[in-house]
């Protein structure tokens, strides 16, 4: 049911209920709802994505591979040839192709109550109820910087909503699945993930509609909810985007920007090094909402990227400079670190926008930070 592809790199194609299709190549005339590429070499797998992606623009294409899977250039070099997802293991590989099955089944596992249809407006494939789109959009699609639409579902134009997979999620579906009201008040986690096992740092890959048109490399991070604290938000954060469970021990940086909207960068480490070998130590594989998957670097990896290939400016160096020792991270156990905490929760629970209140705060905590990190504070 697998056939050779191209020189070190074979395909496996399933139809829409799931089932192998035999004899299937990346040439074959019979569409592929889902294929699988495997191999060892990184040029023959691209190929193949290629192909793939030139004859059937619908097939969500799964790449199967440890030299993929670890190697920070090669993962970027496949998403650009076609690939949808970069599986870290069989189990991951299971997992997607659930996913994908499901957005085609008529039944329980993708519920239609409104009995409506609708085509993906970037791809084309039709047929799919409400939910089904919503979960097709971001596993198709995060990964590839898509052209302005209209929504096929409540008929509103690409100009009444910022982005078409934001408007999607937060708009259709289910609501408990949808991201919570931001609050008033700003405020933002960066987290590195460092593994003392072996010293690999923990990045994922940004939905390319936010990291430059491709899926760029980044660290877990994001806003704080309404009543989170900065760490809770973190770890929070490190699951939605990584999937790796963290615990947060220690602070790097401290941001402000503007004087009103603090970003801190914190430092954390997987629960498998904490307390044993935990599942939930594995990084994300499969695309969604939140990011295109995740991944165990190297910093030495770094050295074959550009600047082009992040979300932002100074992310190598950071982490460069976190695994290397020369910025090692300082305690959480104080109280100006308490009160920043304390202050957080509070403003993120405020429903106005109070500038000159917050700005009076974030002062008096900034003054009480500056003396207990003083060489870590930072104002943008």
């Amino acid at each position: 049911s697998s056939c050779p592809a191209a020189e070190d790199a074979a395909v496996t194609g399933y139809n829409s209920s799931g089932e192998r299709i035999e004899g299937f190549t990346a040439l074959s005339s019979t569409p592929a709802a889902a294929v699988v590429v495997t191999g060892s070499k990184i040029q023959a797998i691209r190929a193949v994505l290629k192909q793939i992606r030139k004859a059937s623009p619908q097939t969500f294409t799964i790449v199967h591979s440890n030299q993929v899977s670890n190697y920070a250039r090669g993962r970027l070099d496949c998403f650009e040839s076609g690939a949808r997802m970069l599986a870290h293991s069989l189990p991951c590989v299971h997992e997607a192709l659930a996913r994908v099955m499901r957005q085609f089944d008529r039944g329980t596992a993708s519920p239609n109550p409104s009995q409506h249809t609708y085509s993906c407006p970037t791809c084309g494939l039709a047929g799919l109820s409400e939910n089904a789109l919503r979960a097709h959009y971001p596993l198709y699609h995060s990964m590839e910087l898509t052209e302005a639409c209209g929504c096929p579902i409540c008929g509103k134009g690409a100009s009444e909503f910022r982005a078409f997979a934001v408007h999607l999620h937060n708009e259709h579906g289910p609501v408990e699945e949808r991201e919570p009201t931001f609050p008033a008040f700003s405020a933002f986690s960066w987290v590195i993930c460092r593994r003392p096992s072996d010293g690999k740092v923990l990045v994922c890959h940004e939905p390319a509609a936010i990291a430059g048109g491709k899926p760029n490399f980044w660290f877990p991070a994001g806003r704080v909810d309404e009543g989170e604290t900065f760490r809770m938000a973190g770890e929070r954060e490190t699951m939605e985007e990584a999937g790796v469970k963290a615990k947060v021990t220690g602070v790097l940086v401290y941001k402000l920007g503007d004087g009103v909207v603090p970003r801190v960068v914190l430092y954390a480490e997987p629960v498998e090094d904490l307390a044993g070998p935990d599942p939930t130590s594995v990084p994300k594989s499969v695309p969604d909402f939140e990011s295109c998957g995740a991944c165990w670097l190297d910093v030495s990896q770094f050295d074959d990227l550009t600047d082009r290939d992040y979300r932002g400016r100074g992310t190598a160096e950071l982490y460069r400079a976190v695994a290397s020792g020369r910025l090692p991270p300082l305690s959480l156990d104080t109280p100006s670190f308490a009160a920043l905490e304390e202050m957080v929760e509070r403003l993120t629970r405020d429903q106005e926008f109070l500038v000159e209140k917050w700005r009076a705060e974030i002062r008096r905590v900034w003054a009480m930070l500056g003396k207990d990190y003083a060489a870590r504070l930072e104002m943008e």
